[in-house]
């Protein structure tokens, strides 16, 4: 049973990522997850429960991803830019970003895994920037938390014009006009020559 209930949130993770919400039925989830007819039922309320259990995964998973990547330096502001510059498929666009522009957005059961996700993103961002901070590191008059949500809204927004322009290489001018920025703002460790 349980088997069960796991491979109808596989195959709602994947086809959410590939269709999005409005294009995935209830029909293609049990044809993805090999499930009985009557099974999406017999574990979940209706497709939008089951998006749900689905969409609260995937932005578990790319929230330790995000902890990976920003953990991984000691330095606060190499950590950022590292995140910041990571590689990312610009063209396939954020698993959950993508589902933001949906309109089952509207739904509580939906936009929670969402907000969640992105609400931890900025959280981690603005730690790590006040660290930077901290340790004076920033320029006066950078708030943080304001720099945090500007770099998420510049990586949601380069997946949107590589989308958009069918150009993956606007996500990486956003990100490399972002890192620009991001290094005029922040004073070099003292004795860093770079």
């Amino acid at each position: 049973m349980g088997q069960t209930r796991e491979a109808l949130i596989e195959a709602t993770k994947h086809l959410l990522a590939e269709d999005g919400y409005g294009s995935t039925s209830p029909r293609d989830i049990l044809a993805r997850s090999g499930a009985g007819q009557g099974s999406l039922y017999h574990h979940f309320r209706g497709k939008s429960d089951l998006a749900a259990a689905a969409l609260h995964e995937v932005s578990a998973e790319m929230r330790t991803a995000v902890d990976d990547r920003l953990d991984a330096a000691a330095d606060p502001v190499v950590a950022v830019l590292d995140w910041l510059q990571a590689p990312r498929d610009a063209l396939r666009g954020c698993r959950l970003g993508r589902l933001a522009a949906e309109p089952a957005i509207g739904e509580a059961v939906i936009a929670a895994p969402i907000a969640a996700y992105f609400h931890h993103v900025q959280g981690r961002l603005a730690a790590r920037l006040g660290e930077a901070a901290a340790a004076g590191r920033l320029t006066d008059g950078m708030d943080p938390g304001e720099v945090a949500a500007s770099l998420v809204a510049v990586v949601q927004g380069g997946y949107v014009l590589a989308r958009a322009t069918d150009d993956p290489a606007a996500m990486r001018r956003a990100q490399a006009g972002a890192a620009a920025l991001l290094r005029a703002c922040c004073r070099p460790v003292e004795g860093d020559n770079r």
